[in-house]
């Protein structure tokens, strides 16, 4: 097992949205989502490379009318071919889809990818119907290593350890009293916990956790960040 280390990693692009029509309008736009709240996915290929998957297929791409209050419509390309939610492994292009609710949603870039900046553009989100941007400007947290459940059982009232993983779980709860949201996954072979909070917060968990991280053993990178 990998030495104890908690990184912070600020440097990737993050969505939000919510309403009663955010599942589809991110279907429209190549995203797999999860089925049930509270849960997480990669979503492969989406965005550019999405339509032009579908560009190819031709046929294989159905239109859907969503009918908007006032009696007009919304024309949306719905892509068949997306990634399926849990299918593969990240990679390349890979975007993290969590859904906090029934009508709630969080994406965040794989390292190095641009998918939320093709994405986000590609439909002007206050013209959609029932779809709200949130804004995220989250600070992210990577903590994984030989006794990182140790360090998270001193911040933190939920028994991480006892998780499953097959499910996808997403966590929302409280850490060091900071409101975070945590996923956990598995990292070069070991279990990693990604965690975010309110930028507002972001220091004083970084220098709180990181604290308890040195405690035990191991570092934080990434303060000056």
């Amino acid at each position: 097992m990998s030495h104890l280390a908690l990184s912070l990693d600020g440097q990737r692009d993050r969505l939000g949205l919510k309403g009663p029509r955010a599942a589809e309008w991110l279907s429209a736009q190549g995203v797999g989502v999860p089925s049930a709240p509270n849960t997480w996915t990669y979503s492969h290929e989406i965005g550019a490379a999405a339509a032009a998957g579908a560009a190819a297929e031709g046929a294989a791409v159905a239109a859907a009318a969503l009918a908007t209050s006032d009696g007009t419509a919304v024309i949306a390309a719905l892509a068949p071919g997306a990634a399926a939610p849990g299918a593969g492994a990240p990679g390349a292009g890979a975007v993290l889809v969590a859904r906090l609710g029934a009508a709630e949603f969080f994406l965040e870039d794989g390292a190095g990818g641009a998918a939320i900046k093709r994405i986000a553009p590609s439909t002007p989100i206050d013209a959609a119907p029932g779809v709200y941007p949130i804004l995220r400007e989250d600070w992210a947290f990577d903590l994984q290593g030989e006794g990182v459940h140790e360090v998270l059982t001193q911040v933190c009232n939920v028994n991480f350890a006892a998780l499953g993983l097959e499910a996808r779980p997403l966590i929302m709860t409280l850490m060091i009293g900071v409101a975070v949201l945590v996923v956990p996954r598995i990292a070069a072979g070991e279990r990693e916990y990604r965690i975010w909070c309110d930028p507002t917060f972001g220091p004083y968990l970084g220098e709180s956790l990181g604290a308890v991280v040195s405690e035990c053993g191991g570092k934080y990178t990434g303060a000056s960040v």
